[in-house]
């Protein structure tokens, strides 16, 4: 519930909110595709502070609003965390991480902290990343004000300079942007540049719409080929579908291929191009018949709509089922 009181609370988070970790997200996005959060997480005391946003908070605070911060940090580092806000001389009323084995989504972890030991009291505004979509997803269905804080658009990690730019977007929200690096001689003209962007959670909502389109597109044609529909959850399906529809492009130009060659393989080797043929069709029957959406997700890579594409993944597949 959104209030105008000086006593209403104002949430916030910590990671990508109040400490930008820029530094530590390796840990999490590699080259080896590993995540790595115990050691994500525990590199939490060497985080830069959000000066600004700090200011704003004790502000706030000095005004007479509860300052609560809410993270889905582990609650394994509580110590550090401790240690941090008080280097940083951040004010607060209460924090909260997460717990251990507390798997839940941000927005469902959040929301359970706020409605279970907040109930009815007014939120003045709620900070988030813009990491954390899903939590301002939650803010707006409540009617809370939620600001989403970017990631650094300055030229580097050094700490030398650091600001906090105010960017109204496009879309008529408005967004925080940390800068920080060597130097600000471009800040100002990527803070125009900006401007002139929706905000993330407008575009998040922009390529959501364009996948559903393409999902409608592809459910469509499938529907005219005759193939099956999928199962599983909404958000696998549209995404499945859009994959299979990709394959059977690929399967289509397969067919064409081997009616252009045909009569040459025919003449060549009979008997190979008989098998060839056999193992083609039985493998594109086999693929006609898989229904879960995760099957074709899990399976994306390398489904293009090509001929190449289509070539191996025909004879992936009739290798394996043992029609070649």
């Amino acid at each position: 519930m959104p209030i105008d009181d000086d006593n209403a609370l104002v949430i916030c988070g910590l990671d990508g909110v109040l400490a930008l970790l820029e530094h530590r997200l390796h840990h999490l996005y590699n080259e080896q595709g590993e995540r790595d959060w115990s050691a994500f997480h525990a590199a939490c005391d060497e985080d830069m502070a959000n000066l600004d946003l700090i200011a704003r908070l004790n502000h706030a605070r000095d005004q007479g609003s509860r300052v609560i911060l809410i993270s889905g940090r582990s609650e394994a580092v509580r110590p550090q965390t401790l240690a941090w806000l008080e280097r940083w001389h951040i004010g607060y009323d209460a924090l909260w991480l997460r717990p251990a084995r507390d798997f839940r989504p941000a927005d469902e972890y959040k929301a359970a902290i706020i409605q279970q030991h907040y109930p009815g009291q007014g939120i003045r505004r709620v900070y988030e990343s813009a990491r954390r979509l899903e939590v301002a997803r939650w803010c707006e269905a409540q009617g809370i004000p939620c600001t989403l804080v970017g990631s650094n658009q300055g030229n580097g990690e050094s700490r030398e300079q650091i600001t906090l730019k105010v960017v109204h977007h496009s879309c008529r929200h408005t967004m925080l942007h940390p800068f920080y690096g060597d130097d600000d001689f471009a800040w100002d003209e990527r803070a125009i540049q900006l401007a002139a962007t929706p905000c993330a959670l407008c575009q998040a909502q922009q390529r959501e719409q364009e996948q559903q389109q393409r999902f409608i597109r592809a459910r469509r044609q499938a529907e005219e080929m005759g193939l099956v529909p999928l199962e599983g959850s909404d958000r696998q399906v549209a995404w499945a579908e859009t994959i299979r529809l990709d394959a059977w492009g690929a399967i289509e130009r397969v067919r064409r291929w081997v009616e252009q060659v045909d009569a040459q393989a025919r003449e060549e080797d009979p008997d190979y191009w008989y098998s060839v043929r056999q193992g083609i069709e039985q493998a594109i029957d086999w693929l006609a018949g898989q229904q879960e959406a995760k099957w074709w997700i899990d399976h994306r890579h390398g489904m293009r709509n090509n001929l190449e594409s289509g070539k191996a993944m025909l004879a992936s597949i009739a290798s394996e089922q043992g029609y070649i």
